[in-house]
């Protein structure tokens, strides 16, 4: 290969400023230190692509973004967690790439040698060579001898823990491995906290060459230590919680922490399921080793993560000193913002959060680099769901092609977030995925830049630019329901969580809260039923609805549809399915045809801010022929949320591997490219000028 073919990759490459000064572990070059030598090889390979991958649940944490703090305070918040289209806002603006640590610089182009630049050119034609054909990532380590390390686990709690022993067979005793013995005990603890799963149940068994984890349904997870792989006869179904009515059941109420709650909720029995292919994880293409010594059976704790546990929204770490187990979103006080003030103050931890920020900081180690790195290229190549559409044949193709590559092999853990920051904001862009937090190396207070891509950019406009049409319409803030004459009107802008204490059938809703996205449904249907009113026509307004809890997705489509329905295709293993959901709507403890709104002339109004399940609601409306739409095409955003963990402790989340979609004639059609609506809304003053949108919609039949 010439040079003249590599001066685009070099170029993005010096200009990111991917400098490493004495790197130990990696074949990446030595920049400024005066070595005429790159470093021995112990970096990469190219992970093979699997074309689809993912998965995701639907437990979500809530925060507005700053576009709507800015122009309306008072008014509901845009979803982010679970289904939300903004990343994190609470990381400072500053980039940690103006950190000079551990011998790390920023550099221009102009402070590149002549030397340098033929180091960085060489190492990228042997990478693009290794690339082209094929070749696997180096392995970070070579396992050594086993030295363990007894530490605490916490369970979601500071006062909730148990002890746990890590094995350790890298050089610098850094990347820990689990027995798989105690794989058991960490995965039912994890399914009790979050899936209420009683019944849950993992055995243990070895036959010298395999080790094989099995549910108490049968399904299994081998572990060949021969051949370095790990075999998931199907994937979907060991994930599966025991008290799920459905293979992918996003809706599962019956995790909800309340009983009461669990009686709103109806599985049809009619739910469409065609199971996935067998899973295989190639541990070889990804320098990863599994680990046997004599009759103990190791694998990296980090699989533990990336492929059971950020499905269900309870990712673990280890950092340094405990293993923290928690569900997505507990490592920071929920902000509650009321009338434009908060409840919480902004950032503060919470107590497992605490713990996790009283991890090791400081430099990452050459084998812990290194194979976070390959880590990382595993985990997104697996689980992100959006791979074919945004062109990623691999992950450590595109960090190579972006310039990323060198940063997230840098011992400075700023330097890692900041580039992943980066990389999930400016490259992934899909309004899904984002940075949340900063390693615990780093430290909460590490100031990592966490700007917008340009598509998150024409988000925030578009939420600014309604924001302030609707706040001149309702400087007091819009209700969550109003009557205009004959047509009521269903406010809200995230889909919200059921309350953990809430019991609609003892204390049914008595106002109209939008934060409560089921008891606005309750409270609306008694007003829009009872003796002597007007309505004739229901109006959902979800213009600057972000997206949120699957539960009140499904409950908002059974109150409109009488049966709620939605589909799934999960990328990673190729199984679909439908599941169909009914909905207590008038609180008799019975489903039957008075648990809707049908029989009114029902509407939706949607606009560029309808994201996520902000976006599903009307994709499906759209199919149904039931609903209306009015206002301008939804903004897309078909992948569940999938929270993630690097294994050096890096919180963010991704576009995972379920896509909701809707479903016609047999086929799965992705929602990603939004819902065009029946009646085109140009002018965003003319959402909010309800006697004039209540007119217009009388006029429309």
């Amino acid at each position: 290969m010439r040079r003249t073919k590599l001066n685009g990759i070099l170029a993005s490459v010096i200009t990111a400023s991917m400098i490493l000064t004495g790197c130990n572990a990696t074949s990446t070059p030595e920049i400024g230190s005066g070595a005429t030598d790159e470093k021995a090889a112990v970096e990469t390979k190219d992970g093979e692509s699997l074309e689809d991958s993912q998965g995701g649940t639907a437990t979500k944490e809530t925060s507005e973004t700053e576009a709507e703090k800015a122009v309306e305070s008072g008014s509901s918040e845009t979803e982010k967690a679970g289904e939300s289209r903004e990343t994190d806002s609470k990381t400072t603006e500053k980039s940690a790439s103006d950190s000079e640590k551990n011998g790390s610089e920023k550099n221009d182009a102009n402070s590149f040698s002549e030397a340098d630049n033929e180091k960085l050119s060489e190492w990228l034609e042997s990478e693009l060579t290794r690339l082209k054909e094929g070749g696997p990532l180096e392995k970070a380590f070579e396992p050594g001898d086993l030295k363990t390390k007894d530490v605490p686990i916490y369970f979601n709690s500071a006062e909730s823990k148990e002890n746990i022993s890590l094995a350790f067979f890298d050089p610098d005793e850094s990347v820990p491995y689990i027995s798989l013995e105690d794989v058991p005990m960490v995965l039912e603890n994890a399914y009790l906290i979050q899936a209420k799963d009683k019944d849950y149940k993992l055995t243990f068994t070895s036959d010298g060459r395999t080790a094989t984890l099995t549910r108490e349904s049968g399904t299994w997870m081998k572990l060949d230590f021969d051949e370095n792989t790990i075999t998931f006869l199907d994937h979907d179904d060991f994930l599966k919680a025991s008290n799920m009515d459905s293979l992918m059941d996003v809706v599962s109420e019956r995790a909800l922490a309340s009983e009461s709650s669990r009686d709103l909720f109806e599985h049809t029995g009619d739910s469409y399921e065609r199971y996935g292919d067998v899973l295989i994880l190639d541990l070889d293409a990804y320098g990863i080793d599994l680990v046997r010594d004599k009759d103990k059976y190791y694998m990296p704790l980090a699989i533990i993560n990336d492929f059971i546990l950020t499905r269900f929204y309870i990712p673990l770490v280890y950092n340094g000193k405990s293993v923290i187990l928690f569900t997505y979103g507990g490592l920071q006080n929920k902000i509650l913002f009321e009338n434009g003030g908060s409840q919480n103050e902004e950032g503060s931890l919470t107590d497992i959060g605490e713990l996790y920020y009283a991890g090791d900081t400081g430099e990452i180690s050459p084998s812990m680099a290194v194979f976070n790195y390959n880590e990382l290229c595993m985990m997104l190549d697996y689980n992100y769901g959006l791979k074919e559409t945004h062109g990623i044949s691999s992950f450590d193709r595109i960090f190579l092609q972006t310039g990323t590559k060198l940063q997230l092999l840098n011992p400075d853990p700023k330097v890692i977030d900041s580039a992943l920051a980066e990389f999930i904001n400016k490259n992934l862009d899909d309004g899904h995925s984002g940075f949340i937090l900063p390693s615990y190396e780093s430290g909460v207070d590490a100031e990592i830049e966490n700007s917008y891509g340009s598509s998150i950019a024409i988000m925030v406009d578009e939420v600014q630019r309604f924001g302030i049409a609707r706040a001149e319409a309702y400087p007091d803030g819009c209700p969550g329901y109003e009557e205009v004459g004959n047509t009521a009107y269903i406010t809200f802008d995230g889909f919200k969580p059921i309350p953990e204490d809430a019991d609609y059938y003892k204390n049914p809703p008595k106002e109209a809260d939008p934060n409560d996205t089921v008891g606005l449904m309750l409270y609306s249907y008694a007003q829009i039923t009872r003796d002597g009113s007007p309505v004739e026509n229901v109006v959902l307004d979800l213009s600057n609805n972000g997206g949120g809890d699957s539960n009140a997705a499904s409950f908002v489509l059974g109150t409109f549809l009488g049966t709620g329905m939605y589909s799934i295709h999960n990328t990673m293993t190729g199984a679909m399915m439908t599941d169909y959901v009914h909905v207590d709507l008038n609180l008799d403890h019975k489903f039957d045809e008075k648990d809707s709104l049908q029989g009114y002339k029902l509407y939706c109004l949607e606009s560029f801010n309808s994201f996520s399940c902000g976006n599903l609601v009307p994709s499906v409306f759209k199919n149904s022929h039931k609903v209306t739409l009015l206002g301008q095409t939804s903004g897309g955003g078909s992948c569940m949320v999938l929270p993630c963990m690097s294994a050096t402790g890096t919180v963010f989340q991704v576009s995972g591997p379920l896509r909701m979609a809707f479903t016609k004639n047999g086929s799965f059609y992705d929602i990603d490219q939004g819902a065009e609506p029946d009646f085109y809304i140009d002018d965003e003053k003319n959402f909010y000028d309800r006697k004039a949108l209540s007119e217009y919609i009388n006029g429309l039949f």
